[in-house]
């Protein structure tokens, strides 16, 4: 709780703003049907785009929107985000908690190596990820399920009151419907019995069994689930730079969108160099090794081109790692008699990195720091081990409670202590970097300049509506007036656009929420022709999301007005009718989005229609009470219609509504 207690003040990042703040379904108030939708559809659904559907993990989405029913407060997002933040550490120091009594179970109650590898475990920074990032909670449910079911495990064995399986099980569904590789534990739990405990192979087996059952279960309810959606996309080598290595994919690789040949030489460069997938593969599971013993640089994303297929220059790598895992596995099957915590750290950490590693099959990234969170629970084992059996303790005290436990193996105790003081160190300095995805993007673009997902996340952030906010206030407060305001965050969007134009001179695409963001970067600064190429470019990709049909209204309305203006109203006229049905097919597909609702009420304000605006600015209101630009249009349509009462009524509210808004953005 003290090391990530400098979280407790963060923000939404990253995947906590399509997962949590934004999702209509985590926000929905508990109840049974809500609890139904959430068992019974994808991860994302919810958001503003129906393409995701590949993630199903119900729990961990349930428990989101309980936090969200009991922590919104008067909608608060910043305020909910502190208490979500307190509430995934808190998670963390629990399954740390289980992880020890675990280990002091299966070490044969030598504290002072269960307290050391669960010490070596807590302070890890590549578990600054998993716990600072809201969404990766599902990490740390998927670990503390399984951790939880071995413990129950454990107590059945010693007292054989079969009472202690049910909790195992419930445990174990637990982290299943949290996330999705907690499938491996089916290996793991008979693993560990076989190494700590003297049950027989036969008795092993009938107790693994119940958790085959349970998996299985699971993956009925997955795919009953996710059965009736389109099947994902393949992974871009964006995501995946593994993606390059594949000789199926090198003709996809060589084309752009809509299957236009594009010539840029990082995509030669890829196809080039591409390999057999495995050694490049293997490489990369060498650079989780690498970063758990020097995690001094770290990065929410490892995408395209941060890593690279191999070539003659990094060659080397491959050959390393090979002889790293060839001798784990040597080691494993040298001394399989042995039963000891080195090996079963090895078997931990090979069995829980499988699913993930892209060596048996190509997933959604080919790297990521929250995917070792449970891999590097064997390899802190390993350590400890290796430690212990070098240290060889000459005698070992027969109080099990006793610091001489701590003392006996000065050589175990030492290094583990040093490295938990340099571990805790770099983990709360890491921390710091997850406050907003301002600091996160730009801390770690300085370490990764050329990662195509994070000049993109940059970009979308700074052509953001959150960016302009926090924004405008820190401006406000040095007083600056609206006309410098405004030439700032039009200087905001101009480096958005230089964002996204590093990551096309890398990649020539980008996702489709990429490209509406360029889209509105172009916007921002007055050039709606660029804007509208970008968000066709954006709808062209996912004709699902609102957001993308909206934005493409508002370049018909803008235009519009900007005839309007002109005195040309034919012509804008039939510009503004053109928007409208954007607006509404917008609307259609989010009926709780309230920009949506202005949108259509803007429309018919600017056609003499007030009674018809009033009601949609209400309808918007109606959805967010703090909605700035619903109360303010609310007060302009009353002053035009000439009640300068309810005019001022909304006006107040609106200033009210601004105050408390400033108030969530300072926090």
């Amino acid at each position: 709780m003290l090391i990530y207690s400098n979280t407790f003040e963060h923000r939404f990042v990253l995947d906590d703003h399509g997962i949590i703040k934004n999702n209509k379904i985590t926000k929905a108030d508990p109840s049974w049907e809500n609890t139904k939708t959430i068992f019974t559809t994808p991860l994302r659904k919810g958001d503003y785009s129906d393409l995701e559907n590949s993630l199903y993990r119900p729990f961990t989405k349930l428990l989101f929107n309980l936090e969200w029913s009991w922590f919104k407060g008067n909608d608060n997002s910043f305020e909910a985000a502190h208490s979500f933040h307190v509430v995934n550490v808190l998670l963390y120091a629990i399954t740390c908690l289980i992880l020890f009594f675990v280990l002091y179970d299966a070490f044969k109650k030598k504290w002072a190596l269960a307290f050391l590898v669960t010490l070596l475990f807590v302070v890890h920074p590549m578990h600054v990820e998993t716990v600072a990032n809201i969404k990766s909670g599902d990490e740390i449910l998927s670990l503390l399920g399984v951790l939880l079911a071995i413990r129950c495990v454990q107590l059945y064995l010693r007292q054989y009151r079969v009472v202690w399986l049910i909790p195992a099980v419930l445990a174990y569904l637990m982290g299943s419907f949290s996330k999705e590789s907690t499938v491996v534990a089916v290996m793991l739990i008979p693993a560990f019995f076989y190494f700590f405990s003297d049950i027989s192979i036969k008795k092993n087996a009938v107790i693994s069994s119940i958790f085959l059952v349970c998996s299985l279960f699971f993956l009925f309810a997955r795919h009953q689930s996710l059965s009736g959606y389109p099947k994902p996309a393949p992974t871009s080598v964006m995501d995946n730079y593994l993606v390059a290595c594949d000789d199926s994919l090198k003709v996809d690789l060589m084309r752009g969108n809509n299957n236009q040949p594009v010539n840029d030489s990082s995509v030669s460069f890829a196809v080039q160099s591409a390999v057999n997938r495995f050694p490049s593969a293997l490489t990369t599971l060498g650079y989780y090794v690498y970063k758990f013993v020097y995690p001094q640089v770290l990065s929410c994303d490892y995408s395209y081109s941060s890593l690279k297929p191999l070539d003659g220059e990094t060659r080397m790598y491959f050959f390393l790692a090979l002889l790293l895992f060839g001798g784990m596995i040597y080691y494993i099957i040298r001394y399989r008699k042995r039963r000891d915590a080195i090996s079963f750290g090895f078997v931990w950490f090979f069995v829980s990195i499988s699913i993930t590693s892209n060596i048996l099959f190509l997933i959604g990234t080919s790297f990521g720091e929250r995917l070792f969170f449970m891999p590097s629970l064997g390899l802190c084992i390993s350590l400890a081990g290796a430690l212990y059996l070098f240290s060889k303790p000459k005698t070992e005290s027969a109080d099990s409670q006793s610091f001489k436990q701590l003392l006996s193996t000065p050589i175990l105790t030492g290094v583990v202590i040093l490295l938990s003081i340099l571990f805790a160190a770099r983990t709360w300095d890491r921390n710091k970097d997850w406050r907003s995805d301002f600091l996160l993007f730009s801390t770690d673009i300085e370490n990764f300049p050329n990662s195509t997902h994070l000049l993109f996340y940059m970009g979308n952030h700074l052509s953001g509506t959150e960016r302009k906010e926090v924004l405008t206030d820190e401006l406000s407060q040095l007083g600056y007036n609206m006309n410098q305001i405004n030439d700032s965050v039009s200087k905001e969007s101009a480096k958005s656009i230089d964002y996204f134009n590093r990551s096309l001179s890398i990649y020539p695409a980008l996702p489709s929420d990429g490209y509406n963001q360029l889209g509105k970067a172009y916007f921002n600064r007055g050039n709606l022709d660029s804007a509208y190429r970008y968000y066709m470019k954006a709808f062209k990709e996912d004709s699902t999301n609102g957001i993308f049909i909206n934005n493409i209204g508002t370049v018909y309305y803008n235009r519009g007005m900007a005839l309007l203006s002109q005195g040309q109203l034919p012509q804008a006229t039939s510009l503004l009718m053109e928007s409208f049905p954007y607006f509404k097919k917008a609307h259609t597909r989010d009926t709780t989005e309230s920009d949506f609702m202005n949108n259509i009420g803007c429309v018919y304000g600017t056609m003499n229609n007030p009674d018809s605006a009033i009601y949609w600015f209400e309808k918007a209101l109606a959805k967010d009470s703090l909605d700035l630009t619903s109360l303010n249009f609310l007060s302009m349509t009353w002053r035009n219609k000439g009640d300068s009462n309810r005019a001022q009524y909304y006006l107040l509210k609106a200033e009210d509504a601004k105050r408390i808004k400033t108030a969530q953005l300072r926090q």
